[in-house]
């Protein structure tokens, strides 16, 4: 009642006072004046953060003129959906009083609503609390000092209900949602504690409370003795507010623990799947008949007894007489091993596509991958030991001007391994691979130019197999994203193929490739105990999976030699070198030899058989 300016003294006194905006006005309340909205511009009161363990209550008088479809009574939140309505809320919706606390709206929140309206154009008297719990049943909702008949909307609170962008209590207004335009509010109460019923009931007739209090235990009725026993335990007890400590405390440790766990979205089915109707001329207002999810006529039939959901899809795309995925699948595996497909537009696979080159080899193939039991592995060994793969991949100039896609398949394949290959190939030379499987996502080194640069994680994760390096769809890995690998931003049937400079530059220096140059060198002059022609040998069979023949022997015998001359000459730079990622270097081996077994290894990571598959 009491207004200064455009500020609400606090009737209980302190600093929390109510800021009045733009042309809310004073008109007469339940008692004293109330404040009646235009339902575009709030009242704030700067309290009200309480996280989802805290017990709190609010008790308020409201009138509305009309029954409100929807409209904000207050709120502590941001906006009306999503990651905004982070918060609490007390809402008209049908004119029917709905209180909610909120992570995430509607997937992560709990939310009661009260089965009978309001009454428009009277006071009403209206108590919200929470202990707590974060459950539905820990929410209640008084109208008029009686508890209401409510009904659960959301049970499904996990997060926490704190940020979002306001951290204030605001009355009748909220950025794109409806206000309560029209309404007035009177008596506003905040209480850091969830009000037993006897008090909610005080809030709203203090006289019947006290009645209540006075009455002889002989006439009391078993729910006013229930009412009394819960504020008994409440207000007077000497155990239960022990109890109630200790059990604040351990939600408080609870919701520490569940708010440091990161989420991701999934979807969840329907517990009824929504009905779908065939729209006259498209209009969503103009339903025809209904339907239910079916495959089109042309393709095989839908398998009996298939349910009508994704189960049924799956047993339908993997039915034996499938004309399609057995092809698909076959295709793609095709592609992986010779960088080309029986049928070319792997991308586009079907009437508006290339035809196979063979297709008797195709469903030759297709049939045996359903005979084995959708085996992988045996259809990929089945084509690796076929003549046509293991043939080599050399020919001579008439064959490649004759044919140079090797569509005849007259040699074996050629092309450059994938992104994922090469790195884990490099750290599986070196011995730093780690074939861990399964676990969160890693960060492997990143580099400092990056976009939007990484934090490797500790560790083993840098060498976990790029399988699991984290992937962000607005930063994917550069040194991964170099050599071709795909944004997946979309999907991505069949990967380009590329050449450029910065392909051999991250092989060069990008710290992953350095280390594990310098791991597999030291290791290479380790085991052949410096001597070089044996090093050479080894480093050959670990990383081309073949011996040297003389020429490359007598060229890496000769890098050695330079880099070793070097390195002695300027024992700084091989320093610098050897301090290369996060493995610990061999202090038995001086800087300048492990230096120079660093760039022998190098010489061998980069050779064409360590990036090229011939």
């Amino acid at each position: 009642d009491a207004l200064t300016g455009n500020k609400f003294t606090n009737a209980l006194g302190g600093t929390n006072s109510a800021t009045l905006v733009g042309d809310n006005k004073l008109v007469p309340g339940r008692a004293g004046q109330a404040v009646q909205f235009t339902g575009d511009e709030p009242v704030n009161l700067p309290l009200g953060n309480f996280q989802r363990h805290e017990p709190f209550s609010v008790s308020l008088w409201l009138r509305t003129p009309d029954v409100k479809d929807r409209a904000v009574v207050f709120h502590r939140s941001q906006a009306w959906t999503d990651a905004a309505s982070r918060g609490y809320e007390l809402l008209l919706e049908d004119g029917r009083l709905k209180w909610s606390l909120i992570h995430f709206w509607p997937g992560n929140a709990i939310s009661i609503r009260a089965t009978a309206p309001v009454p428009t154009n009277a006071w009403t008297h209206v108590v919200v609390t929470s202990d707590g719990s974060s459950r539905a049943g820990g929410l209640r909702l008084f109208v008029n000092g009686q508890p209401a008949s409510t009904e659960v909307i959301k049970d499904n609170l996990t997060k926490n209900i704190t940020g979002g962008g306001h951290d204030n209590i605001s009355l009748a207004e909220r950025m794109r949602d409806r206000g309560f335009k029209g309404g007035a509010i009177d008596d506003f109460r905040v209480f850091g504690r969830a009000l037993t019923p006897l008090e909610a009931a005080a809030t709203h007739d203090e006289a019947a409370a006290k009645a209540l209090l006075a009455k002889a235990e002989t006439q009391l009725s078993a729910a006013e003795r229930a009412v009394l026993e819960d504020y008994f335990l409440a207000s007077v007890d000497a155990e239960f507010p022990k109890q109630l400590a200790a059990l604040k405390a351990a939600r408080a440790e609870l919701v520490k623990f569940a708010d440091g766990v990161k989420e991701i979205m999934v979807m969840r089915e329907l517990a009824q799947p929504k009905k779908s109707y065939v729209l006259w001329r498209g209009e969503y207002n103009h339903r025809r008949e209904e339907v239910g999810p079916i495959t089109p006529a042309a393709l095989s039939p839908w398998p009996v007894g298939a349910p009508s959901n994704r189960l049924g899809l799956a047993q339908w795309l993997t039915a034996p007489d499938h004309p399609l995925l057995a092809r698909v699948t076959v295709n793609r595996i095709w592609q992986s091993l010779f960088g080309r497909g029986l049928v070319k537009t792997s991308e586009d696979f079907g009437s508006q596509g290339e035809k196979p080159l063979y297709p008797e080899v195709l469903d030759w193939l297709s049939l045996r991958f359903i005979q084995s039991g959708w085996d992988v592995k045996a259809l990929m060994k089945t084509i690796v030991m076929s003549g046509v793969y293991r043939q080599r991949s050399l020919a001579d100039t008439k064959t490649m001007t004759d044919d140079p896609d090797n569509q005849w398949l007259a040699r074996g394949p050629r092309l450059r391994l994938p992104a994922e290959m090469i790195r884990d190939n490099a750290l599986a030379a070196a011995g730093l691979l780690k074939p861990t499987l399964g676990g969160p996502p890693v960060n492997p080194y990143e580099m400092s130019e990056s976009f939007k640069p990484a934090t490797p994680t500790g560790g083993d994760g840098v060498y976990r197999r790029s399988l699991y390096t984290n992937w962000k769809r607005t930063g994917p890995p550069p040194a991964l994203l170099a050599f071709d690998a795909p944004r997946r931003a979309v999907c991505t049937a069949k990967r380009e193929r590329t050449d450029s400079p910065l392909q051999a530059l991250i092989l060069l220096n990008g710290t992953q490739y350095v280390e594990a140059a310098r791991v597999l060198g030291e290791s290479l002059h380790r085991d052949a105990k410096g001597d070089v022609p044996a090093m050479i040998e080894a480093g050959f069979l670990r990383c081309l999976s073949r011996k040297p023949d003389a020429r490359e022997q007598a060229i890496l015998q000769q890098l050695h030699r330079e880099q070793l001359a070097h390195f002695q000459a300027k024992p700084a730079e091989a320093e610098t070198l050897l301090k290369t990622g996060n493995t610990k270097r061999d202090d038995k081996i001086t800087a300048p030899e492990a230096a120079a077994a660093t760039v022998l290894a190098q010489a061998l990571l980069n050779h064409d058989g360590s990036v090229v598959k011939r």
